[in-house]
């Protein structure tokens, strides 16, 4: 199997998996983001977490042609960009959670990584 596949599609299950949750979850979501950026050690963890899978897509999968594997790889280096600005920049990511955690932005939020964890498992 292709790696872009076979990353597509564990991206894909954890898409939508996320999505569902965040869609039928969002009162616990929310203050799972209010805990996050109250505890900096689970701050710092989720950015340590986000820089290794980040590092992982983007060594496994790092192909700058058009298509899945393209996708992908824009995919991985968000995930190392977002990890490495938590690390770097902690205050600017409480912030950045503290202003996003308002009003319907995690039902869109939801609905997109939904649509796109679909996507992705569809292939």
């Amino acid at each position: 199997m292709d790696t872009s596949i076979l990353v597509a599609h564990i991206l894909g299950i954890s898409f939508s998996i996320l999505g569902i949750s965040m869609l039928c979850n969002k009162k616990w979501t929310t203050r799972v983001v209010e805990e996050m950026v109250q505890d900096q050690g689970i701050l710092w963890i989720s950015g340590l977490i986000a820089v290794m899978l980040g590092a992982v897509l983007v060594v496994v999968n790092n192909m700058w042609t058009s298509g899945l594997p393209l996708f992908v790889t824009i995919v991985g280096w968000l995930v190392l960009i977002k990890g490495a600005c938590i690390l770097i920049f902690p205050r600017a990511s409480v912030a950045y959670y503290k202003k996003m955690n308002k009003g319907s932005v995690f039902v869109w939020g939801g609905v997109i990584v939904l649509v796109l964890g679909l996507l992705l498992l569809f292939v």
